[in-house]
């Protein structure tokens, strides 16, 4: 019987307000296959549904306090996308490091895809890179010093097709962004009040599906913006992302990730420094 998309978000709804947020395991093996792949459990995770059980239950004794909020969700086929927020006090000890005391505050994204109802393979990005990198582990983060990606504004998740025969198309598109339209990329990510932005391949779909991730202090007038838009760009750049997706990203209505794709983040600032530094 087929699963809808609302169905497997509530599923990924259970596994943090029962499973990770409360400590309750039996959920696991009701809403988990027993052959689950998670690509970024705890370093020495068994495979399968023990792995996943092994990860929250160290996460959990590690951060007696964890806490995940999920800040935006999306949901197409059999795949949900979060955006998610992970808060705890580091007060057990973590793959042999000991209580630090300090508070962490991670953020990230996490893919899932589910199978006739349970979570078959989950993908992370940015969550345990975030998280570890607070608590200075080197395991996980290049140096001491490095700190979480900073956000830009609003985070928004949206998921979209890509048409049947158009994926060289896409590619084509992320490397004008990147390369020859940068320039005007960035000043129309700008005029929108759009500070950072991703696209990636959603794992798993063969480049069917796109995740599209971006950060604004307003989502609604970003959108405005966006659909109002003369600017021959911005124009330019509907054009295409119609062709290839027969929808908008950043103007569906639809509820909303390392591979190919464009990545951009706005540049700082310049700010004048006093004259004692």
């Amino acid at each position: 019987m087929a699963v809808s998309t609302e169905q497997n978000k509530a599923i990924i709804r259970r596994v943090f307000d029962e499973f990770v947020n409360q400590g309750d395991f039996s959920v696991v093996d009701e809403i988990y296959r027993p052959d689950i792949i998670d690509h970024e459990g705890l370093p020495g995770a068994p495979e399968g549904v023990e792995g996943v059980k092994y990860t929250i239950a160290g996460l959990r004794t590690a951060f007696p306090d964890l806490k995940v909020v999920i800040e935006d969700m999306s949901a197409d086929g059999d795949h949900v996308v979060i955006h998610n927020t992970w808060h705890g006090t580091h007060l057990g000890e973590l793959l042999g490091m000991e209580p630090t005391g300090r508070t962490i505050e991670s953020t990230g994204i996490v893919v899932w895809r589910l199978d006739e109802g349970l979570i078959a393979e989950r993908w992370a990005i940015g969550v345990a890179s975030n998280m570890f990198a607070q608590l200075g582990m080197r395991m996980f983060a290049p140096g001491r010093t490095r700190r979480p990606a900073r956000t830009t504004g609003t985070p928004v998740v949206r998921v979209v097709p890509v048409r049947p025969g158009k994926t060289e198309a896409w590619h084509r598109l992320n490397s004008e962004l990147a390369g020859p339209r940068l320039r005007e990329y960035e000043a129309s990510r700008r005029r929108l009040g759009i500070g950072r932005e991703v696209f990636r391949p959603l794992p798993g779909t063969g480049e069917g599906q796109v995740a599209v991730y971006f950060e604004t202090d307003d989502p609604a007038r970003t959108a405005r913006r966006w659909a109002n838009s003369e600017d021959p760009f911005d124009q330019w750049l509907r054009e295409r992302i119609h062709d290839i997706h027969g929808t908008d990203p950043w103007l569906a209505d639809q509820a909303a990730g390392d591979t190919a794709g464009h990545s951009w983040t706005a540049p700082p600032k310049l700010t004048r420094v006093g004259a004692d530094g």
